[in-house]
């Protein structure tokens, strides 16, 4: 009886995990973005196909970009300050191989094209002191940010405490 399934009334009395059945829905999800991935090649989209990576963190008194930009040309990145002072803008460009051609690639996952990046800049950064430095693939960009005011301080909440006296209840003075 080869090709027909056969019965198996064990398989009725198995426990049912729902979260089976959503793995197996994110596994066929997967497959097709994919597969429609690849249908579109990145570099030809309109928008450009690639967003880099970008990580921020405070040290000291700077602000830190750091933005992976594997294979780029560093004459190919752009690093600017709106007219507002208020937005950080990196674009730039990862180029193709010259010497491939489409037909050439046997299995294709790099995207490549132009990308823009903005980032909203504290208030009274001084412009002319941000510094950007390329090395090994990272854009690294120190925006210093000066001290504003007064620092974050605990206010204590008053709540009226409750004293319970002779003649009922009682606010605390």
């Amino acid at each position: 009886m080869k090709g027909i399934a056969r019965w198996d009334p064990f398989r009725m009395m198995r426990r049912w995990d729902p979260f089976s059945e959503l793995r197996e829905m994110q596994y066929e999800m997967d497959r097709l973005l994919d597969r429609f991935s690849r249908d579109v090649p990145a570099a030809t989209e309109p928008f450009g196909g690639w967003i880099p990576a970008v990580e921020t963190y405070k040290k000291g008194n700077d602000v830190v970009f750091k933005c992976e930009l594997p294979g780029v040309d560093p004459k190919e990145v752009d690093v600017t300050v709106d007219e507002t002072g208020r937005q950080l803008i990196i674009k730039g460009e990862r180029k193709t191989e010259k010497d491939a051609k489409d037909e050439d690639y046997i299995h294709r996952e790099l995207t490549y094209g132009s990308f823009e990046r903005r980032f909203t800049l504290p208030e009274g950064v001084k412009t002319d002191h941000i510094k950007a430095k390329f090395s090994n693939g990272m854009l690294e960009i120190t925006v210093p940010v000066p001290e504003i005011g007064t620092k974050a301080k605990k206010i204590e909440v008053e709540t009226p405490m409750m004293i319970e006296g002779e003649k009922g209840v009682k606010k605390a003075a």
